[in-house]
């Protein structure tokens, strides 16, 4: 008597255990950046003398980078605005969800650490001001990180990454060249952003698009055997 194989499952996707090293790696990068650069004496000489470096471009492009330095973040904030529109619309809901977290977490996490973080006067290496990390920097990485996620043409995607990047790596030259904030205000901010995506790409798989094949097609038949029954052809003269 012939009997019908199971339908094939499809096995749950495993959670790849290298997303934890690499925030593990991205958080102590940043607590040995903020040691280095504000609790010992090389670490700030390091950040002053980097203005000096900067400071033909200070001069020759502070008006440039004054500039970008305002409008970055309200035309990344007016892009994630429409894609967010159009998620709603394509019911991209883990998207949407993972880009809000991204943008909140950035922001709120980069804040809080410029409330909580100390920098010891060593000396007249600058301004004394703790501004680690950068709360602009912060705001235009975590929005173009949201652009990236929230993007609904898939073959694309990789390439609004490497534009969001360069935006980000522009918002972060152009506090330094208006020496609005340290090298390492803006480094910092970069590790808050890249942590934050990957814990949030981790936790909740995103983003989304085309995934494999969802399972294969259903095997005919078996005999009792375990032979294939040939499929039925339906007789014409009936």
């Amino acid at each position: 008597m012939p009997t019908s194989a199971a339908p094939d499952r499809v096995p749950a996707r495993s959670r790849s255990s290298v997303p934890l090293v690499l925030l593990a790696l991205l958080v102590a990068v940043f607590v040995a950046l903020w040691a280095a650069s504000h609790l010992t004496v090389a670490g700030q000489q390091a950040d002053a003398g980097a203005f000096r470096t900067l400071a033909p471009l200070h001069d020759a492009g502070r008006d440039v980078a004054g500039a970008l330095r305002r409008g970055l973040p309200v035309a990344c904030a007016a892009a994630v605005a429409v894609l967010g529109v159009v998620a709603l619309v394509r019911r991209a809901w883990r998207d949407l969800v993972a880009a809000v977290l991204v943008v909140l977490g950035t922001v709120g996490i980069a804040v809080g650490l410029r409330e909580v973080l100390v920098r010891p006067d060593l000396g007249e290496h600058g301004y004394a001001y703790q501004t680690f990390p950068s709360g602009h920097v912060a705001v235009v990485g975590g929005l173009c990180v949201a652009i990236w996620l929230l993007w609904p043409w898939s073959g694309s995607r990789a390439a609004a990454g490497w534009a969001g990047l360069g935006v980000t790596a522009a918002a972060a030259l152009a506090s330094v060249v208006t020496y609005a904030h340290r090298p390492s205000d803006v480094v910092g901010s970069l590790l808050v952003a890249a942590a934050v995506t990957v814990a949030v790409v981790w936790l909740l798989d995103v983003p989304g698009g085309p995934r494999a094949a969802s399972a294969s097609p259903a095997a005919p038949p078996a005999v009792a055997d375990g032979t294939p029954e040939p499929p039925r052809v339906s007789d014409p003269s009936a």
